[in-house]
């Protein structure tokens, strides 16, 4: 059977209303029960600016056990170059790196050099997932079709794809797969396209002795959107993310949300085995 690590690249500021459809409210259910894990009022911006939401981590997800070395994602990267980049479209959220949240040092756990990889699955193509492509010089990268305009050349309106980081996908695209909708990339490791929280966005669903495992990518941030079948704030189409929400619940056995401290509590090792 196969195993998953988690890999945590750095932490990113998420307010309520991206974590939580109407920033969580609902004249039914107490505050308390809806706000998403470690949720806080003292989040401290750059510029001194005290306010209140989740500093939640930024995964990528080693898969161990097939005859290839497969990474989700490739995380956060340059810290400074993120906040310099999202400063210049006003937005001020908070994020960090510890140093035993470097990727490489990460991989390094599990015995993995960025050269071992042979294949990337880029879920979706917001900043968060593509920031260390550049490390991976003999990966290939899985991406759906969907995703290639609004990060190569992304309109205004389009929350957190950038111009200024096309180049973590046009650097690569020589060695891009480019996919439409479902396909399996291994024995037990299946991408399946749902769209909802951007025009491509993709799970994983991982064949482990636990059952099937589904990585959700930002298809779901944290276990509030699981618990109350709550979508996030951050969507494009919520007809869709929600026909999705179904799918996940019918194929998977354990489903894992991507942005959620929480995650540990269940899996204390980072590994879901």
């Amino acid at each position: 059977m196969l195993r998953i690590h988690q890999i945590v690249t750095g932490e990113l500021e998420s307010s309520l209303s991206v974590s939580l459809l109407n920033s969580g409210a609902h004249p039914d259910l107490d505050r308390s029960l809806v706000l998403p894990y470690g949720f806080r009022n003292d989040i401290r911006r750059r510029d001194g600016q005290v306010t209140e939401g989740v500093m939640v981590p930024v995964p990528v997800w080693l898969i161990e056990g097939t005859d290839k070395t497969i990474l989700i994602d490739t995380g956060l990267g340059d810290i400074d170059e993120v906040s310099t980049m999202q400063s210049r479209y006003g937005v001020d959220f908070v994020a960090s790196r510890t140093p035993e949240q470097d990727l490489v040092a990460g991989l390094a756990r599990h015995g993995v050099r960025p050269e071992d990889v042979d294949v990337v699955v880029l879920t979706h193509l917001h900043f968060d997932h593509v920031g260390n492509n550049e490390l991976f010089p003999r990966a290939r990268f899985v991406v759906q079709r969907d995703e290639l305009p609004q990060a190569v050349a992304p309109p205004s309106f389009c929350m957190f794809y950038y111009p200024d980081y096309s180049y973590k996908i046009t650097d690569i695209r020589d060695r891009l797969d480019v996919i439409d909708g479902d396909v399996d990339i291994a024995d037990g490791v299946r991408l399946v396209k749902i769209g909802g929280h951007t025009p491509g966005c993709m799970v994983v669903m991982v064949e482990t002795a636990l059952g099937t495992v589904c990585l959700t990518s930002d298809v779901m941030y944290n276990y509030r959107n699981l618990e109350l079948n709550w979508p996030m704030g951050s969507f494009w189409n919520l007809p869709e993310l929600m026909r999705g929400y179904a799918r996940l619940h019918r194929e998977a056995d354990v489903i894992v949300p991507e942005h959620d401290w929480q995650f540990r509590e269940h899996f204390p090792s980072g590994t879901i085995e």
